[in-house]
């Protein structure tokens, strides 16, 4: 049987462990909370500018882009957005498998993989999947500025034809207890998926100055900088629930083991006392 001394001492470090994760579930509330603010400013943008970018796409002549032609894909760009830190249940690791797994499937296309996260950056390097290009410590409020050259560079690298499509792997922020894991192409561009987007791509009627083709061509990088923003933003979101929900779990059974180790100091510190007794009792009757 452990000691009172040791019994103590348990108790005073996993009560510590549980005041970390408390202090730990906090913070991360707080920052799910700010996390969602931006997440929701962003989709009101994104859709506003998504309904005008496919208004402008049903103006143009496809065969002048090639971002709206459906060609055979040889290089497929995939962008991999991750978390930054860990702490945060299985969040990294289920992202990782689906991640590898769907990449994996794809074993007929030469993979150029552009990783976004610590985390995610760090598993890939090890694996036989080495990253293209690697972004690293994402201050998410600056997030949409530090993705533009990237975004740049993408579209150089479709225009040129080097890539024949661009596709990015996050986890969706459904509710704080719902996230899926998800597959988005970019290029070539699709059909909006928010049906908000096409309710309001449908009742908007614009007047084009200067001519549609131009207005596209300068429109093109700022969407893939705001779609893929958006998705930064969902994976954050994700990410910090995940964290807020592992840290309550922590917590929780932090709580839970330190009552049962002063229920066992109890139980402890009965039987010395009864054993006490019972040696007085015994040496009083000789």
């Amino acid at each position: 049987m452990a000691s009172l001394r040791d019994i103590r001492q348990k108790i005073k470090g996993v009560s510590s462990t549980g005041q970390i994760t408390n202090a730990m579930k906090m913070m991360s509330t707080a920052r799910l909370n700010r996390a969602l603010d931006l997440l929701k400013q962003s989709k009101v943008y994104n859709n506003k500018l998504s309904a005008m970018f496919h208004n402008i796409k049903s103006h143009i002549t496809p065969s002048k882009h090639r971002c709206l032609k459906n060609e055979e894909v040889k290089v497929s760009c995939v962008i991999v957005i991750g978390g930054e830190r860990g702490l945060c249940g299985g969040f990294n690791q289920d992202l990782h498998r689906f991640a590898y797994e769907t990449i994996k499937n794809n074993k007929e296309k030469e993979i150029k993989l552009v990783t976004i996260g610590k985390k995610v950056s760090a598993f890939f390097n090890k694996t036989d999947i080495k990253p293209y290009k690697q972004v690293n410590d994402l201050n998410i409020k600056e997030a949409k500025e530090t993705l533009q050259p990237l975004c740049n560079e993408l579209i150089s690298l479709y225009s040129a034809k080097k890539i024949d499509e661009i596709k990015v792997i996050y986890t969706s922020f459904i509710s704080a207890t719902k996230k899926s894991l998800t597959q988005q192409r970019i290029f070539p561009l699709t059909e909006p998926a928010n049906s908000l987007c096409k309710n309001e791509s449908n009742n908007v009627t614009f007047e084009f100055n200067p001519s549609p083709d131009i207005i596209f061509e300068n429109l093109l990088p700022r969407y893939v900088q705001t779609t893929l923003y958006r998705f930064l933003l969902e994976s954050n979101a994700a990410e910090q629930s995940s964290r807020m929900a592992a840290m309550t779990s922590a917590t929780d059974r932090a709580e839970e083991i330190v009552d049962d180790l002063k229920l066992q100091l109890n139980r402890s510190r009965q039987a010395l006392i009864t054993q006490e007794i019972s040696e007085v009792i015994s040496g009083s009757q000789l």
